[in-house]
């Protein structure tokens, strides 16, 4: 019984604070109509009709909280029965004066408001307001007498019931604070059960995500396929999240070396399982189309990507797609031929660095659907091609939290060519990433010819 009236209006769309509040304010009202209505036969007795209506009157505020509480409006419900507690305990302290020890409950509605009410300015007020009556009392009853003039052979009655206030303050009191401490118990061990809740669910989405990485490793080239192919190579792969949005492939026939890396929308699981559909799409269209024109590739790979996402005619609707750059490399001739989207490609020889530039369009759906063109340069023996994302350039970091820049990015590239490329990138980005957060997926890939 008790149990459903200290839950009424609870409801599982609160938050756990506001459903602890208002156990406390139904406990409150409970409290506060069950001593009402034992002392209402005492007033009866003793003839004391401002008793009656007093305690009538507190123990209706009790019942009309409860109904308002029902009715889900609770910090109306709150307010009412605080301001209905002030005038209670006011109004019996003039009439009867101090020996009811009423005037101490005044204490108890600090404590109330304190903890029944969020806004700071609403409790500091109720606090203001209940020292000022408290001692404004005080004060005044040194001087008058009470309202009520209660007969001498009642005064032994008075003290007592003065002092049976006092025991039930205490009483009172205790029960508040040991109530409140089994909410928060209660609230505590809640917490303790979500939080495990969540950590075992972040477990099974890591592990999840943990093997859609050992799934997307087994799509991407191996580092030894990769060294075979392209003797001297380096790669610098360091994904956002667990899986990536940047990923290389190659691959190769007897006229032809193929190689690409491609930065698609988003990181994470998003951008990883858009990658998954590219190196997919790169395999069907190159191994198995036999299409090897760059320009071409790219052209198939936009058509791919539209049509696995456009399964409705809404194709303007998706934003998905990729940057991305793709070099056939000859074996006859020297030369090697560039179609990228967005994404340049840095030529490393004995004259420097020399950007070779990208379309400005990327593979997937945009207003302006061009072809794509190819560039076809020759190349000596031990150049360097490096193909990347832009994550490394875009990480914040340094002393004044910056991107890093391309600049710095291609001098980087420039004076660790014939030392440990891949060492020194790592050892640069971290070092320059500190403590920040790595803001995208980092892929770069260099290959010496």
């Amino acid at each position: 019984m008790i149990t459903q009236i200290l839950n009424n209006g609870i409801t599982t769309e609160n938050s756990d604070a506001l459903n602890r509040k208002i156990r406390i304010g139904n406990l409150i009202a409970l409290l506060t109509a069950t001593v009402m209505f034992c002392y209402t036969p005492v007033y009866v007795y003793y003839e004391q009709p401002v008793g009656i209506l007093n305690n009538s009157f507190f123990f209706a505020a009790s019942i009309i909280t409860f109904y308002l509480i029902r009715k889900k409006k609770y910090y109306q419900a709150f307010f009412f029965h605080v301001c209905c507690g002030f005038l209670y305990f006011i109004e019996g302290t003039l009439a009867y004066g101090l020996q009811t020890n009423l005037h101490f409950y005044l204490l108890i509605m600090c404590m109330i408001s304190a903890v029944m009410f969020d806004h700071r300015k609403t409790i500091q007020g109720f606090i203001a307001f209940a020292i000022l009556s408290f001692f404004g009392l005080i004060s005044w009853l040194q001087f008058h007498k009470p309202f009520i003039s209660v007969p001498e052979q009642s005064e032994t009655i008075q003290t007592i019931i003065g002092n049976v206030n006092l025991l039930l303050l205490f009483i009172i009191s205790s029960l508040f604070i040991l109530f409140f401490k089994e909410e928060m118990l209660k609230s505590q061990k809640r917490i303790t059960e979500q939080k495990d809740l969540i950590e075992e669910k972040n477990k099974d989405i890591v592990d999840s995500i943990q093997y859609a990485q050992r799934i997307q490793l087994a799509l991407l080239p191996s580092r030894n396929n990769l060294k075979g192919m392209f003797p001297g190579s380096f790669l610098y792969f360091q994904p956002k999240d667990i899986v990536s949005g940047d990923f290389y492939w190659i691959f190769q026939n007897e006229d032809y070396r193929f190689v690409a890396v491609g930065d698609c929308t988003g990181h994470g699981v998003p951008g990883a399982l858009m990658s998954v559909l590219g190196i997919n799409l790169l395999n069907e269209i190159v191994e198995n189309k036999a299409v090897f024109n760059p320009s071409e590739i790219l052209s198939e790979l936009r058509s791919g990507i539209i049509a696995a996402f456009d399964k409705e005619g809404k194709s303007s609707e998706y934003k998905d797609g990729m940057d991305i750059s793709i070099l056939r490399i000859s074996r006859k001739t020297n030369t090697y031929v560039l179609a990228a989207a967005n994404n340049p490609v840095y030529h490393i020889s004995g004259s420097g660095l020399e950007e070779r530039s990208a379309d400005r369009q990327p593979v997937g759906y945009s207003h302006e659907l061009r072809p794509f063109t190819d560039q076809e340069l020759p190349y000596q023996k031990g150049d360097l091609l490096v193909l990347f994302t832009d994550g490394f350039a875009d990480q914040f970091g340094g002393p004044k939290n910056k991107k890093f820049r391309y600049k710095p990015f291609r001098e980087i590239l420039v004076q660790g060519q014939n030392e440990d490329p891949e060492k020194i990138l790592a050892a640069t980005f971290e070092s320059w990433k500190g403590s920040l957060e790595q803001v995208d997926d980092v892929c770069v890939l260099g290959i010496r010819l």
